[in-house]
């Protein structure tokens, strides 16, 4: 099964973060082929096998306070591969987290869009040490915001329809 692991350099730069005010920044996500066959990722790698493509985060929204979903979009442009790894890299191009695996089903990129939308977790990190700096989902922002608008409304109709029943 495909797994994401948190790299050896991420685990040193989180160690040096810790107790600061410094913390990590995830800012780009690359895509490649693992050099055209499947492998398991190692926590001491420092890059992916063959990266072909980098781009920065298109979008991001916090899961949980070490949990962050990250958003890049792969136009139809993007060169034809075969994805087996992916990549989470860190403002100076460090390593941070990578994701493959022996059984990863390759994804073609090229001649339509690929879309990655992956939830990192760092269930094991200090919180506040992992940011992703990219711009907010502002999609997921706006549903969000009205889900609760939502349900302040069906709260206040509950407490109106049970002030009135209590006067009649």
């Amino acid at each position: 099964m495909p797994q994401t692991l948190l790299t050896d350099v991420a685990e040193a730069k989180l160690a040096a973060a810790a107790g600061s005010a410094a913390a990590v920044s995830i800012t780009h996500i690359a895509l490649g082929d693992g050099g055209g066959s499947n492998y398991a990722p190692t926590y001491d790698q420092t890059g992916l096998v063959n990266e072909i493509v980098r781009k920065p985060i298109e979008a991001h929204h916090m899961v949980d306070p070490n949990a962050w979903r990250v958003k890049a979009e792969f136009g139809p442009e993007t060169q034809a591969f075969g994805v087996r790894e992916i990549g989470f890299f860190d403002e100076v191009g460090d390593l941070v987290c990578i994701w493959a695996g022996l059984d990863v089903v390759a994804r073609q990129t090229g001649s339509v869009a690929y879309l990655v939308d992956h939830v990192l977790s760092f269930s094991r990190v200090e919180d506040g040490l992992v940011v992703v700096n990219a711009p907010d989902d502002l999609l997921f922002a706006l549903a969000v915001g009205h889900a609760r608008s939502m349900f302040l409304i069906f709260k206040e109709q509950m407490r109106q329809g049970l002030a009135i029943e209590a006067l009649q």
